[in-house]
């Protein structure tokens, strides 16, 4: 027997020694060999029972009094229910009206509030016994004084009062968003356009329904047959015109629309509906609208994100 053959037959032999290796069974992600495990409240890769209550879901934590789930909280200055808080401010001018420019936020005490709010009189800033035009007038969501540029005065040198019942933005039955540059009430100062903005999407941004139709003329936001939610594709806050973002639990997260990256930026559908109790679709009425909706029931559309006119509030100016 040549030297070939002796090795060859003794390879085999020690092969044959070996245990097999088996293929490693699935995880509970469908993943051969995978290391994920479903934990002690049934969630595979779940991080198994949370909060200082240790419970499965919980997110409550210790207050600053070490109650678990308490409501006490730190106020600006540290101090532990403290009445401090964090308000708008702005220094004065020599002629004694505040100064826009150095808006600052401070920690101010409990029994004081900020001079620099929105929806302030236009006359802390401006002296309005010689520019009489800004009688009656208010800085705006944006910290902005009235003006031609905005399209809150006319050329004629009298501006509008946003509160104003007849010319006015606020409680109009209308939530008055036009993007950044136009967005006059909608914010807390004005009790997001007196109530007009009714909604709040994930980011926390106040909306209406109908504020699709007013940029986009085309369907209302959330309710109607050619809405946003479930529509086909995933409004997760980067439309540039209108920023609404519905990907988050209290909206279905888009109606189980969007896309999911994780750490490894892999793609996974933010809902997984073949893992029952991964997600549980809010109850009927809970959320403005509905959400977990069938997208393929759904009449698609092709939107115009170029709509973004002011025409209509602007031509309240010529009206003064």
């Amino acid at each position: 027997m040549n030297l070939k053959c002796i090795i060859y037959f003794t390879t085999i032999l020690l092969f044959s020694c070996l245990e097999p290796t088996l293929i490693s069974d699935k995880d509970c992600n469908g993943v051969i060999g995978g290391e994920a495990i479903v934990d002690e409240c049934g969630v595979c890769d779940g991080p198994g029972k949370t909060g200082c209550d240790s419970t499965c879901g919980s997110t409550l934590q210790i207050d600053c009094t070490g109650i678990c789930g308490g409501n006490s909280d730190l106020d600006c200055n540290g101090e532990c229910d403290g009445g401090a808080h964090l308000d708008y401010y702005c220094k004065e001018n020599e002629d004694g009206t505040l100064n826009l420019d150095s808006l600052s936020v401070e920690c101010i005490s409990e029994n004081e509030i900020g001079n620099c709010r929105p929806n302030t009189n236009s006359c802390y800033y401006i002296d309005c016994i010689s520019d009489t035009m800004y009688n009656n007038t208010v800085i705006d969501c944006n910290f902005n004084l009235p003006s031609i540029e905005n399209g809150l005065c006319s050329e004629e040198g009298m501006c509008l009062n946003l509160n104003d019942p007849q010319f006015g933005y606020v409680g109009d039955g209308s939530c008055d968003y036009y993007g950044p540059q136009y967005n006059f009430t909608n914010c807390e100062e004005f009790n997001f356009d007196d109530g007009d903005c009714n909604l709040v999407d994930c980011y926390g941004f106040h909306f209406s329904d109908s504020l699709c139709v007013i940029l986009f003329e085309q369907s209302l936001c959330i309710t109607g047959e050619n809405n946003w939610l479930g529509d086909g594709s995933c409004d997760n806050g980067t439309n540039e015109d209108l920023p609404l973002n519905f990907n988050c639990e209290k909206w279905g997260f888009d109606g189980a629309e969007c896309i999911c990256i994780d750490e490894e930026n892999n793609a996974y559908d933010c809902w997984d509906k073949t893992v029952i109790g991964n997600y549980i679709c809010p109850s009927e009425g809970e959320i403005t609208g509905g959400d977990c909706l069938n997208s393929s029931s759904r009449v698609k559309f092709s939107r115009n994100n170029s709509y973004n006119d002011t025409s209509t509030k602007m031509s309240k100016i010529k009206k003064l």
